[in-house]
């Protein structure tokens, strides 16, 4: 199975949307049901500060990634964020989430000179943070009562990945 990362294009936001609406993304992000279709096309648009990326497998996208830079912070732009890895629910544990974070540390290192990189995660999303952890990030802290999901209060956890 061939998995290929790209740039993010306009006509991807059915697929990206249908990711998103998955009940496992929904419970691992902010986002909430029932958002229509042009929340993530406006969520597409193009960015300077932000690199929206999509895994295919031949020309279905299964999977989405986010990477938050800071060109116009003088003293931040050494940093980035991953603000979200999401994999369509037929093609987890295939390899397309730690493709997606390949794609974003090769930017990150050879591409964007930035040192670090941080994200937040669920406390309760193991599968994640596994692949986090594999990646080179450890834990810095943890966000009591972070978000609401599901009638309850969860906490998260700041990881980041420091290149020295």
């Amino acid at each position: 199975m061939n998995i290929t990362v790209r740039h993010a294009r306009p006509e991807d936001s059915t697929a990206v949307h249908h990711i998103f609406m998955s009940d496992h993304v929904l419970r691992g992000t902010m986002r909430v049901p029932y958002q229509p279709v042009e929340t993530t096309q406006k969520r597409l648009a193009p960015s300077d500060d932000i690199i929206k990326l999509v895994a295919c497998v031949q020309d279905e996208v299964v999977g989405y990634a986010e990477l938050i830079t800071y060109p116009d912070a003088p003293r931040h732009r050494h940093a980035g964020e991953i603000n979200m890895i999401a994999v369509h629910a037929d093609w987890q544990g295939k390899g397309v989430g730690r493709t997606l974070m390949e794609a974003i540390l090769d930017l990150a290192d050879n591409w964007l000179q930035l040192r670090r990189l941080s994200l937040t995660v669920w406390k309760t999303n193991e599968t994640a943070m596994q692949l986090y952890r594999k990646c080179g990030f450890a834990l810095e802290g943890t966000l009591e009562q972070f978000v609401f999901s599901e009638g309850e209060y969860i906490d998260a956890y700041l990881m980041a990945r420091i290149k020295r």
